[in-house]
């Protein structure tokens, strides 16, 4: 399962490192275990993947957001348009009538 987010960002504020990944210090003072490093770093390109995956989905439900937004603003966009018309059509005809 994967940590939210925010709290990924803590621990590394608050650790100076990745989740199940040794310090450098460490690493400098007890060297590296290569297939055991092989093992943690895929672990995090598959975390990486997941939480690139969940951003996309919340990308996507954003756009369908959006687009819902802009289909409405379109449609007052025109509605507006329409009323600006009859307006302009009344003053002409008020202005008319007046003329006479």
């Amino acid at each position: 399962k994967l940590r939210p987010l925010n709290e990924l960002d803590k621990f590394i504020k608050e650790n100076k490192h990745l989740p199940n990944v040794p310090t450098a210090s460490e690493v400098a003072a007890n060297g590296i275990d290569v297939a055991s490093m092989n093992a943690k770093l895929l672990e995090k390109v598959e975390e990486l993947t997941l939480y690139i995956l969940e951003q996309q989905k919340i990308n996507d439900n954003q756009q369908k957001e959006l687009d819902k937004y802009k289909e409405g603003n379109d449609k007052l966009t025109e509605r507006l348009d329409n009323q600006q018309k009859d307006i302009d059509e009344l003053k002409r005809m008020i202005s008319s009538i007046s003329v006479k």
